[in-house]
């Protein structure tokens, strides 16, 4: 009796009036109210314990820095080198836009990209800014960046020698984040080689598409906002889960339950010939199936 009232969630037969118990309006309903208690257990939880529950936590500016050179391999061109001033340029930024509490290349206070060049000493000939938040993986982060092409223009641009990253958590607009600030440059002391290699300056904001204008003089006394979260760039990478990862990953328990339901049910129903009036399995299929595979294929993160 055990075994056979495990199978009528699955199986239609008499006892469930020829339709799997897991497609009966009252277990549909349980579970709409079980996912709909996760996520909002989920998201309490992730503002709670920020330190368990984060954004971007398993990203680190190493695996940025790698991944980028990899796709620079990809089209031939020469790695980039890590610099220690755009590594500190890069983190100035994240903590200036945590501090005033924006999302874009420019400030409220209309503060460029370049401005930070300048506090830490960095005087360049072309330089160029990624920005990417609340993404889950490097491999991620570095895929939506190839996917725009502005922000690919920055990563396979041939005139950057030197790339700078910071990978930062904090509160931005009421919510726990992580922001990952990708600065590219060629330095002044470089001149004689690109002149030889790429004349033609095309570096430029990818908020704007414009080449920033060559900055000689150094600004290193110039001080940044204090930085109010905690830099993960050595690093350090705590042992957390992103709370968008597992709401999906709930989702897609339930959809696949459903959908092995939904089978089974469409095919002992079609075997024994029993006749129903309710709605079509197949479509309820086909529509399950749709929003699975648009839950599986959902890209998190945001970038500009």
């Amino acid at each position: 009796m055990r075994s056979r009232g495990i199978w009528s969630f699955f199986v239609p037969d008499q006892s469930n009036n020829y339709r799997a118990r897991f497609l009966h309006l009252s277990v549909l309903s349980a579970f709409i109210f079980f996912f709909l208690l996760a996520q909002t257990s989920i998201s309490l939880f992730a503002l709670s314990k920020p330190a368990v529950l984060g954004y971007s936590s398993q990203i680190t500016p190493e695996e940025i820095v790698e991944l980028t050179n990899l796709e620079r391999e990809k089209s031939n061109l020469a790695p980039l080198s890590l610099s220690s001033s755009l590594n500190e340029a890069a983190r100035r930024k994240a903590a200036d836009m945590f501090a005033f509490d924006y999302w874009a290349h420019k400030s409220p206070s209309n503060r460029e990209p370049w401005d930070f060049f300048q506090e830490v000493g960095y005087d360049y000939i072309y330089a160029g800014e990624n920005l990417a938040r609340d993404f889950s993986t490097p491999e991620a982060v570095v895929a939506a960046w190839m996917m725009s092409p502005s922000h690919k223009d920055n990563i396979i641009n041939g005139q950057y020698q030197e790339i700078g990253v910071a990978v930062v958590n904090g509160t931005l607009r009421g919510v726990e984040t992580t922001l990952v600030v990708q600065l590219f440059g060629t330095p002044v002391n470089s001149l004689p080689e690109v002149k030889k290699e790429a004349p033609a300056p095309v570096a430029s904001s990818v908020s704007k598409g414009e080449a920033p204008a060559p900055v000689a003089s150094s600004v290193s006394k110039g001080e940044a906002p204090a930085p109010v979260a905690s830099s993960v760039s050595k690093g350090e990478v705590p042992k957390s889960l992103s709370p968008l990862s597992i709401i999906k990953r709930v989702a897609i328990f339930i959809l696949g339950v459903l959908l092995g339901a939904l089978l089974v049910d469409k095919i002992v129903v079609e075997r024994k010939k029993v006749a129903r009036l309710c709605g079509d399995n197949l479509a309820h299929i086909s529509f399950l199936a749709a929003v699975l595979v648009t839950i599986l294929l959902a890209r998190s993160g945001v970038i500009i």
